[in-house]
């Protein structure tokens, strides 16, 4: 049993005669390659070599060359009226969703997808409603998948360009990344959407109407509400797995942002967070450190540390580090070997700790 699938063990006659199917399966695969590649420098925009190419990117989905020319098919036969374009395309859209719940990762049949609806949409025939609906559906299989959450700002860019609710549209795409993140507090790729409608919301929050029915849009009335509100998001997360790369990144960005710390340093409210978001992470380092066999202090905890200390020296005008960044520093190249480089580098001033 490994991952929880039973190994099956085969007879040597049962593997005789694998090893004879793979074979007889890679010699297909090879003949119809060298007959796909050697029509397409030909030129040969038909059905039949139309065909060809479903076959061979049901077998190999990451030929791009392949998909290349099957969408010079596609555009030869739509010149020459010997395909509908919308029952085409829309018959290739079916196709590639079958593709991505076997392939999600797939860079070319994500992008083969964007392709068929960009001609749809040149065509007025575009449903993006229809879209944004498979694609939340694609996102319900693998929330975390980056590839789905780019595509997903993709359809919303076109809803938006086909809408006057483009504040709407946003918040409920914020609402949505705070279903994903309370589903699960590990989604790197919802944290990063959150990142980007943050402020893409609050600016159209000061240059639109904002008379639209939704609670969230209250946390935009200025920039310390939305903060607090994000900080005390993340909080949860952080006591709930220390370890969690994205929930840290998210703090980091959450300090730096320029929409925040400007207003917070009109506001000369900038240094009294940074100490208290300080004090919150050695809280939490110190319960790691009781949890440790070892008594060290949580890699993630002391590189957060550095960075706000740094941030609260830089805005003191400090030197950034002292004897106390150079101790935690030391035990990073301990903890952390993988990164000694960046640490060193840090130590010797060569890359800044903020």
């Amino acid at each position: 049993m490994e991952h929880g699938v039973k190994r099956v063990n085969l007879s040597k006659e049962a593997k005789r005669l694998k090893i004879e199917k793979d074979q007889a399966k890679i010699v297909h695969y090879k003949k119809l390659q060298q007959d796909l590649l050697r029509s397409n420098k030909a030129e040969e925009y038909t059905l039949e070599r139309l065909g060809k190419t479903t076959e061979l990117l049901a077998l190999n989905p990451e030929f791009y060359t392949i998909w290349n020319y099957r969408r010079e098919i596609l555009l030869d036969l739509f010149n020459k009226k010997e395909l509908d374009l919308k029952t085409s395309l829309e018959d290739d859209l079916k196709l590639v969703l079958q593709q991505l719940k076997k392939f999600p990762k797939c860079y070319w049949i994500w992008n083969h997808r964007a392709w068929c609806l960009g001609k749809l949409q040149e065509a007025k025939m575009a449903n993006w409603d229809f879209e944004l609906g498979i694609v939340s559906k694609l996102l319900e299989m693998d929330s975390r998948n980056f590839h789905g959450w780019q595509y997903r700002r993709f359809v919303v860019q076109n809803i938006e360009q086909n809408s006057k609710e483009i504040l709407s549209i946003n918040l409920k795409e914020f609402d949505y990344t705070t279903t994903k993140i309370n589903k699960n507090i590990s989604n790197f790729s919802a944290w990063h959407n959150r990142s980007k409608l943050i402020i893409k919301i609050y600016h159209l929050t000061k240059e639109s109407n904002t008379n639209v029915e939704s609670e969230t849009i209250t946390l935009f009335e200025n920039p310390l509400k939305l903060l607090q509100h994000e900080l005390n998001l993340i909080k949860t997360g952080m006591f709930m797995d220390s370890d969690d790369t994205s929930i840290w990144l998210y703090l980091l960005w959450l300090l730096t942002e320029p929409l925040f710390v400007d207003y917070l340093e009109k506001e000369n409210q900038y240094i009294p967070l940074l100490q208290e978001q300080l004090k919150t992470v050695e809280e939490l380092n110190e319960l790691e450190k009781d949890d440790h066999i070892n008594s060290w202090d949580n890699v993630w905890c002391l590189k957060s540390i550095i960075v706000i200390k740094g941030l609260i020296k830089q805005q003191n005008n400090e030197t950034l580090i002292d004897d106390d960044i150079k101790s935690m520093l030391q035990k990073l190249i301990e903890y952390d070997p993988l990164r000694k480089g960046r640490y060193l580098d840090q130590l010797n001033g060569v890359v800044s700790i903020i």
